[in-house]
């Protein structure tokens, strides 16, 4: 059952829209109602939740108004609301903003074409998406059915907080997988969890015949404390439309954080290492402010993506793209947001615009976050690159360490282009170098995020392979070029040791028939 904000406003549920204050107040003295009004403003103001003169304006102080030009409040702190459904009022006066426009979208951000920026959707990135937006801004006019529809669905399409609370309870860990590399990958990251010695459950998503009995009982023997959801079941709040010809399927993650069980839920990717213990990221200072944890890409928007204007969102010099390997969310809160982020992800609502805006799903949080005006947390730290220093002086970076939000400690290795590497080349920096964990880069701007370091994704040829293999393909590298390559251990000691104990290197391992 969808939730109307607009008919709750007419059936008088709320008269004050900025405060969610009920409209039908018991019939007390006069004194009793400034007593209480008295009380309602410290309360009010002790949880940050007032409205100010500052939380009504953007960044340039320019004031927010609606389509009519009247100007519209909107909190600067909307993060500290506790319970999903107090977000209402504020979705009410964050969908009658006036439409940004793309000039103003754009302003914001002043890199010029001598800046060293990475940007992954270059005039020549490919992608298979239509990319005519990057040479050639889309237009006002084409925008705006774009927003119109996000907006419509926040305001009539989505399962209501006080409907659906019930189903969650406590912190958990969410991963999305199925059969074949990826249930051996899960086995790793559960062993490491094992290792790790961690208290947290984990609950695995699939859909429908992606993972069989067999399999379950698999990865309940290395970890007892894993619970299964399938995605294809009509007991699921979110329903998930899933096309077995199309390869890449970005609403599966998207739905298991609304659909998950948690309350509080940890989103791994299945080829995500933990470092830590997972469950400290829950009592960290960023989480307990807000609700959330993001972690960073090494690339920036485009100033002229249409996700910015279509989110009614300022171009930002110091935010990076999400790299959604990780990701942390309170449900209670942000039980909208992540229906919003699921919502960007449903091609069939949306013909698939927003995952070719967004490179699937790595931005709809940040987004979903962005234009229901609420702020998310974001580790202090920019991620940094592990991967291989090889005999000939190169560097291949094929995993991305991420950092404790708060102290920066390396919290996660996750390997996205690791499954590149070909095995022969695997062996032989395992036989050679003791692993494929042996150096990292990191930017000297790492705690500045609006700083530039040169990024790029390149290939290994593997050209000081004395003996390579004919027809091998190169793998995929992440390169910064001006950063020079340190030991790792000097950032995750004992991570190479650990990753061969866990079974990481069980693709040397396979026969034929596997």
């Amino acid at each position: 059952m969808a939730v109307s904000w607009r008919n709750a406003l007419q059936e008088g549920r709320w008269n004050n829209m900025q405060l969610g204050v009920p409209s039908k107040m018991p019939q007390l003295p006069k004194q009793t109602y400034r007593i209480a009004a008295v009380a309602t403003l410290v309360i009010v103001g002790l949880l940050g939740l007032s409205y100010s003169k500052s939380d009504m304006r953007r960044p340039n102080d320019e004031p927010w108004m609606d389509k009519s030009g009247a100007e519209v409040r909107i909190l600067d702190n909307a993060h500290a609301f506790e319970n999903a459904d107090d977000f209402l009022p504020h979705f009410r006066n964050v969908t009658s903003l006036k439409p940004m426009l793309m000039r103003q979208a754009k302003s914001t951000c002043t890199w010029t074409a001598d800046d060293d920026v990475d940007f992954n959707f270059g005039e020549s990135s490919g992608w298979f998406l239509d990319l005519r937006w990057v040479t050639k801004d889309m237009s006002d006019k084409e925008l705006s059915p774009w927003r119109s529809q996000w907006q419509y669905a926040v305001n009539n399409k989505f399962v209501p907080w006080s409907e659906a609370a019930g189903n969650f309870e406590g912190r958990g860990i969410v991963i999305v997988g199925g059969n074949g590399k990826s249930l051996k990958r899960m086995k790793v990251l559960l062993r490491q969890l094992k290792r790790l010695g961690t208290r947290l459950p984990v609950e695995v998503h699939y859909f429908d015949f992606e993972l069989p009995s067999e399999a379950q009982a698999e990865l309940k023997e290395v970890y007892p404390s894993i619970l299964f959801n399938d995605l294809a079941g009509s007991h699921n709040i979110k329903e998930t439309r899933f096309n077995p010809m199309f390869g890449v399927h970005f609403q599966l993650k998207t739905a298991a954080m609304v659909n998950s069980r948690f309350a509080e839920p940890l989103l791994l990717d299945s080829d995500n290492i933990p470092v830590i213990d997972p469950e400290e990221l829950y009592e960290s200072d960023t989480y307990k402010e807000y609700g959330t944890i993001f972690w960073p890409d090494i690339a920036r928007t485009r100033m002229n993506n249409p996700i910015w204007p279509i989110t009614n969102t300022r171009c930002r010099m110091d935010e990076f793209e999400q790299e959604s390997g990780q990701i942390l969310v309170n449900k209670r809160k942000f039980f909208y947001h992540l229906q919003l982020a699921a919502w960007y992800m449903d091609s069939e609502e949306n013909e698939g615009r927003f995952q070719s805006w967004m490179l699937g799903d790595k931005d709809c949080y940040r987004f979903a976050w962005h234009a229901l005006k609420t702020k998310y947390g974001r580790p202090s730290r920019w991620v940094t690159s592990v991967g291989t220093s090889n005999d000939d002086g190169s560097y291949c970076g094929h995993t991305f360490a991420q950092h404790h939000p708060d102290d920066g400690r390396v919290a996660f290795m996750h390997g996205g282009l690791l499954k590149t590497i070909p095995e022969p080349v695997i062996k032989m920096q395992l036989e050679e170098h003791g692993g494929v964990f042996q150096a990292y880069k990191r930017s000297p701007f790492d705690h500045e995020f609006t700083e530039l370091t040169s990024t790029t994704i390149g290939f290994d040829n593997f050209d000081y392979f004395k003996d390579k293999p004919e027809g091998i393909l190169p793998a995929s590298c992440t390169h910064f070029s001006k950063v020079k390559a340190r030991p790792l251990d000097e950032i995750a000691p004992g991570f190479q040791e650990t990753f061969k104990e866990i079974g990481g290197y069980w693709m040397l391992e396979e026969t034929a028939d596997d």
